[in-house]
């Protein structure tokens, strides 16, 4: 993670940094990113505008979360409280899907690349969400990998939570990108510690192997969403809490 670290540094500058620990509530983080040394460097990431990239909102009752049609790059981890996603039920809005502790929301419209397909209120009890600016997956191409095998995990679970079949084949193959990537940051640290060890010098070649991976682990998650999409009919995505 050395090496992580020092090119993440120039982008630790955030005025309000988020407590490290909050990132324990996401589940799946700890067990992902596991030096905890890059924890504090996490939450000091921050854009030129000085915002922190991953951020502790706190939402009261009914207060928009998602505006449905809305493009952005946030996604939300619920972590007190409760999101309620809306959907329209014979011209009526309703709550359609009610997102609890720990799960993620928004996941869909950011890793398609698409406006938001419905509206997110804090629920009753209002809600408490790390919000990440996904932005910081740009910052460096293995921790892209990182953060999208974060993501790609809690979008395996969700679905296999689902009462259809077809969902949780896509679920199933999910996974299985899950591990290929996370294969390939492996492959990719060994290697790195291999040319330390022997004071073998780096090309550029390895930055672009891992943009590589990143970028063909994206396209598959996408071609797992649009399958997903032809489920439409008979299991509305907005149900599933993906929005």
């Amino acid at each position: 993670m050395s090496d992580i670290l020092e090119k993440l540094l120039p982008f630790a500058r955030a005025k309000n940094p988020l407590d490290p620990e909050f990132l324990e509530k996401i589940p799946y983080f700890s067990s992902i990113f596991l030096d905890k040394s890059l924890w504090p460097i996490l939450v000091k990431m921050a854009g030129d505008d000085g915002i922190a990239l991953i951020e502790l909102k706190k939402y009261p009752p009914g207060k928009y979360i998602i505006s449905k049609g809305r493009f952005d790059q946030m996604i939300y981890w619920v972590v007190d409280g409760e999101a309620h996603i809306l959907g329209q039920i014979k011209d009526q809005e309703k709550v359609i899907h009610k997102a609890f502790k720990g799960e993620c929301i928004g996941e869909l419209g950011v890793i398609k690349g698409t406006p938001r397909n419905a509206d997110v209120v804090a629920g009753d009890q209002g809600a408490i969400v790390v919000e990440i600016d996904w932005a910081i997956t740009e910052k460096d191409p293995e921790l892209g990998k990182y953060f999208y095998h974060l993501l790609t995990q809690h979008l395996a679970d969700k679905l296999d939570k689902s009462y259809s079949k077809q969902l949780k084949i896509i679920a199933n193959a999910i996974d299985i990108i899950n591990e290929k990537t996370l294969h390939v940051i492996e492959r990719n640290r060994t290697l790195t510690s291999l040319l330390e060890k022997n004071n073998i010098s780096f090309d550029l070649q390895a930055d672009i192997d891992q943009e590589e991976a990143l970028t063909h682990a994206i396209a598959n998650i996408r071609e797992s969403l649009n399958l997903l999409k032809l489920q439409e009919s008979q299991n509305n995505l907005e149900k599933l809490g993906l929005v």
